[in-house]
């Protein structure tokens, strides 16, 4: 590979904050932009899990810091900012991953006020606060940066998995991450989002498979490529939106999704010239 290109995807010295990295893709992408060479501060509610995430950036050869915040808690967002940025300097990369589901599998009148209010304050009023901060941070720096949302193909469709304040919620990531590319374009503030589908080896979608049996046969089928994402899936994917290799990409909702919003999980069941998904009956 000639060097020159490969410098476009390094991150070599740049300073990344990643949320909801105690588990799964928060873990995943902690890993990927490590292993482009980015310190990364890692956060999350449980210091035990984000202490480990730190350690295993360590292990690429970059200095990472675990610093646990509730990031619904308005002061505890803003410390976390605020100590991020005295330990680094600065915050090149911001990746707002934090987020849960309703796993209930209730229909949207049964679900609770509560459930409704926590998914939508964590998966939407964060993020977009965590936006405003982020952009605070790098406009007074004035070397511009890169924040990258973690949405869902549920922001983009409707599905029967009923979870409605996630796909409400992460239709607002989608919406958010539009505007504020416009917003901050001419400040060199980059602003994009990763839509993953179904991912095994995360501990919100593996809660879901063991609770409701089928469920994961069921997104497999939808998946055109045939098989679940993997936490791995992610880590090119953010390294490519964080680097230079993307120095013209923004206001992108990047799929990862083996193919899942290409056709809404049409692949459920064979047409009648398929004698299975994807394979020409005749």
């Amino acid at each position: 590979m000639d060097p020159e290109f490969a410098r476009l995807f390094a991150l070599d010295g740049k300073a990344a904050l990643v949320t909801g990295a105690s588990s799964g893709l928060g873990v995943a992408m902690a890993r990927g932009l490590a292993r482009a060479g980015a310190n990364v501060v890692v956060t999350a509610r449980r210091r035990e899990r984000i202490e480990e995430t730190a350690a295993m950036v360590r292990s690429f050869g970059v200095r990472s810091t675990a610093i646990p915040a509730d990031i619904t808690v308005d002061a505890e967002l803003e410390a976390l900012y605020r100590e991020a940025v005295a330990e680094y300097g600065r915050l090149d990369i911001v990746v707002n991953n934090a987020g849960y589901t309703d796993r209930s599998g209730l229909r949207h009148d049964q679900a609770s006020a509560k459930r409704i209010r926590s998914v939508i304050e964590l998966d939407l009023l964060a993020t977009a606060l965590s936006c405003r901060l982020a952009a605070q941070h790098m406009l007074a720096d004035g070397g511009g940066g890169v924040v990258i949302n973690v949405s869902s193909v549920l922001g983009r469709v409707g599905s029967e998995f009923r979870a409605a304040s996630y796909h409400a919620a992460k239709g607002g990531v989608d919406a958010l991450t539009r505007v504020l590319a416009l917003e901050y374009a001419r400040e060199g503030i980059r602003v994009n989002a990763i839509a993953p589908s179904y991912f095994e080896g995360t501990e919100m979608m593996d809660q879901v498979f063991e609770q409701t049996p089928g469920t994961r046969a069921q997104a497999t089928s939808r998946t055109p490529m045939g098989r679940l994402g993997r936490p791995e899936d992610v880590e090119g994917a953010v390294v490519f939106l964080a680097s230079d290799a993307a120095r013209f990409v923004t206001g992108h909702i990047l799929y990862v999704d083996g193919g899942w919003g290409a056709g809404g999980g049409y692949h459920q069941l064979p047409p009648p010239w398929e004698s299975e998904p994807g394979k020409q009956a005749w």
